[in-house]
């Protein structure tokens, strides 16, 4: 079976989730660069760098978990040519709970390499309790 193809960074991003909600390694793998030089940042949890630690950890959350939804909403996006930043906010529902958790912050990298488009970093941590990042950031008070 070949590996899918992700024509756009938002297509690698529905597949991403996708992946997620339905806890499949298999198709969470797909989606991240065959590259080592990947990264993933769980939220208050210790960076896991190269394929192996990339896929062993989705591998224990997957074990862990729970059934549960997530939905994305972008909050900011940086596009350069090859490359794509897309910060976004996750919402996740655990088992019958009828409300989503506080949004979780994260930022996920593509890049476009010669089968398409594929993930190379994804950083997830929670927000404040209550807090929402503003659609823009505020500028900096110098005094």
């Amino acid at each position: 079976m070949s590996e899918p193809t992700f024509p756009t960074p938002e297509a690698a991003e529905a597949a991403f989730y996708a992946a997620f909600e339905t806890r499949s390694l298999d198709a969470m793998m797909a989606v991240w660069s065959g590259s080592d030089g990947i990264a993933c940042i769980h939220p208050l949890a210790a960076p896991l760098n190269g394929r192996a630690a990339v896929a062993a950890g989705w591998r224990s959350m997957f074990e862990a978990a729970g059934q549960f939804r997530v939905h994305a909403e972008l909050a900011h996006e940086m596009r350069e040519a090859g490359e794509v930043i897309r910060v976004v906010r996750e919402y996740l529902t655990i088992g019958q709970e009828a409300e989503p958790r506080p949004p979780i912050l994260a930022t996920n990298i593509y890049r476009k390499e010669a089968d398409g488009w594929r993930m190379v970093l994804h950083h997830a941590s929670p927000l404040q309790v209550g807090g929402t990042p503003p659609s823009r950031t505020p500028p900096a008070v110098l005094h």
